[in-house]
């Protein structure tokens, strides 16, 4: 059996290498966060580091495209990262029928790294 899901992904992780706040002096005002803007030809996930994170019980996925790229990559002072993607999931659930039509199932979203 599977089920869909319709989802605001998330994820956040530190990256030293992309920090700036050391850059600040009394002269330089940093901003409080950089956000790398997404169009169709650049694929922002692919010029920084990102966490190889993925559904297990995956069957098919894709990302929200309707306008413009639905991608979120935010950079903090401390190299703070924020990733943010809109994303549609088809997904496994194992079902136990032997109750039916009294079952109860639990389907669960299974993230891995």
């Amino acid at each position: 059996m599977e089920y869909s899901a319709q989802f605001t992904f998330r994820e956040e992780w530190h990256d030293g290498r992309l920090a700036y706040g050391r850059l600040a002096d009394e002269n330089t005002q940093v901003p409080p966060f950089l956000v790398l803007a997404a169009s169709e030809q650049a694929d922002l996930t692919r010029q920084i580091w990102m966490p190889d994170t993925f559904f297990q019980n995956e069957k098919e996925a894709r990302r929200h495209l309707i306008d413009k790229p639905n991608v979120l990559i935010r950079i903090h002072p401390d190299g703070q990262i924020l990733y943010s993607v809109r994303l549609s999931l088809v997904l496994s659930c194992p079902m136990s029928l032997e109750y039916y039509p009294l079952d109860r199932q639990t389907c669960l979203i299974d993230l891995a790294s």
